[in-house]
């Protein structure tokens, strides 16, 4: 009897344990299909789209040309001063409005015997030219006034040349200047830039400009532009006369859409064709006659 009664327990406790196995599965299989059915449903969270700010490469704008270039001196000017007659001129600027009509203009020359492997390949001169000016369009029936201060140097200093001797190669000058320009007929528009030099006369007022003391006898008070053509111009020439007889500087400018000879679809690269003669070319030959053809890229 007492064997009966224990089998009889134990079958009690199989089935005891089979029913809460099967209890735990239907359990599992429930929370399963619940976690499914939460996984199904996708919750998208509301988010403000934030502005980002603008960066500072965003808010420049092109000012004068930007162009890169190969360029020649046609008459010998650079093996006079023992460098090659070919080398490579860039030259970029961009403008950035501070508040109201106040910009902050800058524009780089640099000229770059590139050439020239024998002596490393060097950069022969850098032309530095920042500047604050206001700016108005259709000012008084002008179509564009500017009224500025720029300053302009080499960031050269005093050398001393193989002999021992010094020479100074710096050079700098500070103009205040106004700037108009007007369109004669929807494809000529003329220019005149008109400046004084402000720097004073006296070295012990810690002016450079005794660097250059008569760099006017050569660059003038004055430069008149004219072209032809929207901006940027197919044709532009600019025009200047020193205080000295025989000063005379004339920079021709041709621009030709390079999509017009690739029949590309990108009309923000030119080909740049540029012939300048006369003095100012660099502020280091600022006293030096020199005539150049040039010939690359320019871009808008």
């Amino acid at each position: 009897m007492n064997e009966i009664m224990k089998h009889v327990q134990l079958g009690f406790l199989l089935i005891g344990l089979l029913l809460s196995g099967t209890t735990l599965q239907a359990a599992e299989k429930q929370a399963t299909k619940v976690d499914s059915e939460k996984k199904s449903v996708v919750y998208v969270p509301l988010v403000t789209k934030k502005e980002l700010p603008e960066s500072f490469l965003q808010s420049l704008e092109p000012y004068k040309p930007i162009y890169l270039v190969n360029s020649w001196f046609l008459n010998g000017e650079g093996g006079e001063r023992g460098y090659l007659d070919q080398e490579l001129f860039l030259h970029f600027s961009f403008k950035r409005e501070l508040f109201w009509n106040l910009y902050f203009g800058y524009s780089h020359k640099a000229f770059w015997q590139i050439y020239d492997q024998k002596n490393s390949r060097p950069f022969r001169e850098h032309n530095y030219n920042p500047e604050l000016f206001l700016e108005w369009d259709d000012l008084w029936q002008i179509d564009h006034v500017q009224l500025g201060f720029e300053h302009e140097s080499n960031g050269e200093k005093l050398r001393y040349a193989d002999d021992a001797s010094p020479v100074n190669y710096s050079r700098t000058w500070n103009r205040s200047y106004v700037y108009a320009k007007k369109s004669v007929l929807p494809f000529i528009h003329l220019g005149l830039k008109l400046w004084i030099v402000t720097d004073s006369d006296d070295p012990e007022d810690g002016s450079f400009i005794v660097d250059n003391y008569d760099i006017q006898q050569f660059m003038g008070s004055g430069e008149f532009y004219a072209s032809l053509g929207e901006s940027p111009s197919f044709l532009s020439m600019m025009l200047r006369q020193g205080w000295r007889k025989g000063t005379e500087t004339i920079r021709l400018d041709g621009r030709i859409p390079l999509n017009l000879l690739t029949g590309g679809t990108d009309n923000r690269i030119d080909i740049l064709m540029q012939l300048f003669s006369g003095y100012g070319d660099t502020l280091i030959d600022y006293n030096r006659k020199i005539t150049r053809f040039s010939a690359g890229i320019a871009f808008r």
